[in-house]
């Protein structure tokens, strides 16, 4: 029998009730472990977010954050809505709504203004992303450097929305050595550089240089060089000794891609619809366009299917129907309308291929649609870049009233903001009045000149003889109108004695036939055009009583859009790219799907207009 000893030292015997218990304990001690019982099930438990779908994952937050609205519920529902490839308005509007409720302090942080203002930008409301996003605050405790790179980015984005190519650049410059761990972000802001490079205007991308060391430099180094390279050999030669130079800058990621784009593709192959006024008032216009197109189709060779024309008789209403029709039977591409309203309202089209719009709109939602245009704005916006290289930064701008002078003067000024001048004055006068005299010496300076002599004699008490002087704080002219306008302007100019200061003027000051006779007084005066009208301008020279071509910018027009519209897809994924026609230089904008002119200069001299760009020999 096993004993115990007590408590005196003996040992006594163990009843049998004891001895089994204690026999169980043991082989329980011995026994494998038993798992623990399941958990009773908690009706309120959810599973696990990360392993639902995202968009029930986004909805499953939102309700969440309705029920409970407190912050971080709420901030969390945001970010999932956000996270959504493609988050639906009613989404967005319950986003917006829970953002709207949370307390004034949990919206001021850095951190909670960037998502406030991802939100907005998510529902294409630049305005207010802008407004929520604020100011750069490096005190702000939620300040992180995640936050810091999320809220460069979205700026970035903000610029371009606004059109401020130059600034968006800087941003994107700054970004980019935060993105080296990410490697997708990285090579999206590479390409996004590249593509506001082809944004910016000649001078705007020469102020890059030595304002952006060390990367911008290079950057802005390797696209003149891509730009100016006609063959693939060509621009393997350029970029080898560019990468020697720069062996570890960021942009040889993209030299693979940008090197196999030399020589441009053309599009798929198809016909090309082209809708045109080609009755009613804009007729003369409208054919003189397909003159142009009907020329390069035919010089470009077989192969690119059909041209089919359509008339759309200047009405919006027939433009659109004929682009939708055109789209429905599967043309390759589309080429017009031209009249503003009518490229307007095919720029709202839903389903759209690759077109070349023969005007400008406000906004082109679809990327397979680029805009192509000869207007007074894109004079003035060339006028204001070749100022700027020349460095002539004051001007003083005369121009006609009415709505012509109106578009000139808006786009004159924002194209100098973009440099950062401004004019000194804006002069607008009415060139057949009997005042014209007296305006633009008061314009000049004239008559506070006249007034300082006066004063000085006065108080010397001497006689003075001497010339007034024109202001000394303008440093070139900018005058625009038809020719018959600027001709009643200029006499006054050199009337008041300020010939030596340099004119500029838009197209219109050339009517497209020389006449050296009536233009004697325009000599000295710098415009853009169209090279086409200059390759005329000589032909009649050499050829006396050659009959000129009528409106050879719009012919040189048609003829651009046409080779633009097969190459345009190309161009678009290797924006450096720039093709030279009839009417200038054209390179795109990738942002503002718009095409860029680089128009051929001259000078009148002896009555004619002579190219000033070319090299010696050509003109």
């Amino acid at each position: 029998m096993t004993r115990i000893p007590n408590c005196a030292g003996h040992a006594r015997p163990l009843p049998r009730l004891a001895l089994l218990l204690l026999a169980a304990v043991i082989v329980a001690g011995c026994a494998t472990p038993r798992p623990d019982p399941e958990p009773t099930p908690d009706p309120e438990a959810r599973p696990e977010l990360a392993e639902l779908p995202p968009e029930v994952r986004a909805s499953l937050l939102l309700s969440e954050a309705r029920s409970r609205p407190d912050p971080d519920r709420v901030r969390s529902a945001i970010e999932a809505v956000l996270a959504l490839d493609r988050a639906t308005s009613d989404q967005l509007d319950q986003a917006e709504s829970l953002w709207a409720e949370l307390p004034e302090a949990e919206r001021d942080t850095q951190e909670a203004r960037l998502l406030g203002a991802r939100l907005a930008a998510a529902q294409r409301d630049w305005t207010l992303a802008r407004e929520r996003l604020g100011a750069d605050d490096p005190d702000d405790p939620t300040r992180s450097p995640e936050v810091y790179r999320q809220g460069l980015s979205l700026h970035a984005r903000l610029l371009e929305q606004e059109g401020q190519w130059y600034q968006a650049l800087d941003t994107r410059l700054r970004l980019d050595g935060l993105l080296v761990m990410e490697p997708d972000l990285h090579g999206e802001n590479q390409e996004r550089i590249w593509g506001l490079l082809a944004a910016l205007r000649p001078a705007q991308r020469e102020r890059v240089v030595g304002n952006h060391p060390p990367d911008g430099d290079a950057w802005v180094s390797l696209f003149r060089l891509l730009r100016a390279a006609d063959t693939q050999d060509e621009a393997r030669q350029a970029a080898g000794q560019w990468r020697e130079r720069h062996p570890s800058h960021p942009a040889n990621s993209l030299l693979p891609d940008l090197l196999e784009s030399h020589p441009l593709a053309t599009g798929r192959p198809g016909d090309t619809l082209v809708l045109l006024p080609l009755s009613g008032e804009l007729a003369e216009l409208g054919n003189a366009i397909l003159d142009g197109i009907t020329r390069a189709f035919y010089a470009e060779g077989t192969g690119n299917g059909r041209l089919i024309v359509r008339d759309t008789r200047g009405e919006p209403d027939a433009a659109a129907a004929l682009y939708r029709r055109g789209v429905e039977s599967g043309v390759a591409g589309i080429i017009g309308p031209l009249r503003r309203e009518s490229v307007h309202q095919v720029a709202q089209s839903d389903e759209t291929v690759p077109s070349i719009l023969l005007n400008r709109t406000e906004t082109v939602a679809n990327s397979a649609q680029t805009t192509l245009a000869l207007n007074p704005e894109e004079d003035a916006r060339a006028v204001a870049d070749r100022a700027a290289r020349a460095g002539w930064n004051h001007p003083l701008v005369l121009l006609p009233e009415g709505n012509f002078g109106d578009r000139v003067a808006t786009a004159y000024r924002a194209a100098l903001a973009e440099v950062d001048h401004r004019p000194r004055d804006v002069i607008r006068v009415q060139p057949t009045a009997g005042e014209l005299n007296a305006t633009i010496g008061n314009a000049l300076g004239i008559p506070q000149s006249e007034s300082r002599i006066r004063d000085v004699a006065r108080r010397t008490g001497l006689k003075l003889e001497g010339d007034p002087q024109v202001r000394a704080d303008v440093d070139h002219l900018f005058i625009a109108g038809t020719a018959s306008q600027v001709r009643r302007i200029v006499p006054h100019i050199h009337f008041h004695q300020a010939s030596h200061l340099p004119m500029m003027a838009t197209a219109h000051v050339y009517a497209g036939r020389a006449d050296a006779g009536r233009d004697a007084d325009l000599n000295g005066i710098v415009f853009p055009d169209a090279p086409r009208v200059f390759d005329q301008v000589r032909l009649l020279r050499d050829q006396a009583g050659t009959s000129d071509e009528p409106l050879p910018r719009f012919v040189a027009l048609g003829m651009d859009a046409m080779r633009l519209s097969l190459h345009q897809e190309a161009i678009r994924d290797a924006p450096h790219h720039q093709l030279t026609g009839g009417a200038g230089a054209w390179s795109l904008n990738p942002f503002s799907h718009e095409w860029i002119r680089e128009p051929a200069w001259a000078r009148f001299e002896q009555g004619e207009p002579r190219r000033i760009d070319l090299p010696a020999g050509e003109s």
